[in-house]
């Protein structure tokens, strides 16, 4: 049987996107650190080498992208 995850623990405290918000580079790294994983995931590639055999990688260019995205809509992010 496949145990539950608690969701509870693994979500950013609200102080902590409320210092984001206001551009607090702290917290902000914060939230990238807690989403690092997931735009890892996201901007995982498979590419070939000359034999044919494939090798999973994670696009750099790509997960600077996604990270700088990230930030732009952290910084204009309302909490009203």
């Amino acid at each position: 049987m496949i145990k539950p995850v608690n969701t509870r623990s693994a979500l950013l405290p609200y102080p902590v996107i409320a210092a984001a918000v206001s551009g607090d580079p702290d917290a902000v790294n914060q939230v990238v650190r807690h989403y690092s994983g997931y735009i890892a995931t996201l901007s995982t590639r498979t590419s070939y080498d000359a034999q044919g055999v494939y090798r999973t990688q994670v696009d750099e260019d790509l997960r600077h992208r996604l990270e700088t995205k990230l930030i732009v809509a952290i910084l204009k992010f309302e909490l009203n």
